[in-house]
């Protein structure tokens, strides 16, 4: 018993001071419905537009009959060489100290009958100095599809751009079609700096840090005895969307004797949920505790928590040290100190009567 006591005391003050990141997948798409907008299923992270250099889209009626619904269609591919100053461009930037991993990229692509013939694509994650795809170019919608690996594409806090080159036309005028271009990719939303479950007596103070935040709405703490189920202990406010660093902190009123695990949530506006790693604390099994909750107390009834307390004696003392007269429900690790007549308002003292001590704790009753 006495090393199990020993071990306690050893975690009891023990530091938790990680960085955790919650990764969120995500895509980002280019349709060329009408437009060459990107859009982002994230809001930490932003598409551009896509651009075109050396070539242009078709002067009259650029977007029609795609792969699915409208695409792009894109002219004046140079007949003479393949080279790299002629292509389609678009990127994907994460917002704030948000970083990204892309993971594939995918699009739909044809020509016309006196289109170009060979397709490449590069990204900036080599400074676009190699291909990452080559493929034929056919007069009906083939997809090619890209698995994106390297340190290049891993936890970038930078944007990543690719450029689609095509080459070999019959005629300047021959296009390449465009449609459907879409990355898959994840997203680390929030970095958090630290987490941890300090026992003060028998609460535990709860405390993190963020370094950013994007459409953070709040966070939920919970805690659990078993790591399997879990209860709410409280929410605060989150920061919003923030690159400053944040300071958070809640108190848990009513931990359980032993071991209390510990897990936050951030919860966005958007519906979406990060849950970070639990952490532990424990909270001592030795140490006589007594405390009134709440306090301030209700006029007629103070709750009053006894751990590892053998109590001989309650009572209630006024302001002036005089007894008052109340009624004491005992239960297991508890009690309640009931009065006929509301106490009027005021600082009272509850005299708690031990084997071999006595301890006071000052209530407020409003």
């Amino acid at each position: 018993m006495k090393k199990g006591v020993c071990i306690s005391l050893l975690f009891l003050w023990w530091p938790i001071a990680f960085v955790w990141a919650q990764t969120t997948p995500f895509t980002a798409s280019w349709t060329f419905e009408g437009n060459d907008n990107g859009n982002t299923s994230s809001g930490l992270v932003a598409a551009s537009s896509v651009t075109y250099t050396g070539v242009n889209r078709l002067g009259i009626n650029p977007f029609t009959s795609g792969y699915v619904n409208l695409g792009v269609n894109v002219q004046n591919w140079s007949t003479s060489a393949c080279n790299q100053t002629e292509y389609v461009q678009f990127s994907v930037q994460p917002l704030g100290t948000a970083r990204l991993t892309l993971m594939s990229l995918s699009f739909a692509f044809a020509r016309s009958d006196q289109g170009p013939t060979q397709l490449t694509v590069r990204s900036s994650a080599d400074g676009f100095g190699s291909n990452i795809h080559s493929q034929g170019i056919n007069t009906n919608f083939q997809v090619a599809s890209i698995s994106l690996n390297g340190a290049g594409f891993i936890n970038q806090s930078g944007a990543v751009t690719f450029r689609i080159y095509a080459c070999s036309p019959a005629a300047g005028g021959g296009t390449l079609k465009l449609d459907e271009i879409q990355l898959n990719a994840n997203v680390l939303p929030v970095t958090l700096l630290s987490f941890s479950a300090t026992p003060k007596g028998d609460r535990v103070q709860l405390a993190w840090q963020t370094a950013s935040e994007s459409n953070a709405s709040h966070f939920r703490i919970e805690r659990s005895l078993d790591l399997r189920e879990f209860f709410t202990v409280g929410k605060v406010v989150a920061g919003g969307t923030t690159n400053e660093r944040q300071y958070y902190g809640l108190t848990d009123s009513n931990p359980h004797p032993g071991i209390n695990y510990y897990r936050l949530s951030q919860l966005d506006f958007n519906g979406t949920v990060h849950t970070y790693k639990p952490i532990s604390a424990i909270v001592s099994l030795s140490d006589p505790v007594v405390t009134v909750y709440p306090n301030p107390a209700s006029p007629n009834r103070i709750h009053i928590r006894l751990w590892n307390a053998d109590v001989t004696a309650i009572r209630l003392l006024s302001g002036t040290g005089q007894p008052l007269e109340g009624r004491l429900e005992r239960g297991l690790g508890e009690a309640d100190l009931l009065f006929a007549h509301p106490l009027p308002t005021g600082v009272y003292t509850l005299e708690v009567r031990l084997d071999d001590r006595k301890k006071l704790v000052r209530v407020l009753i409003l």
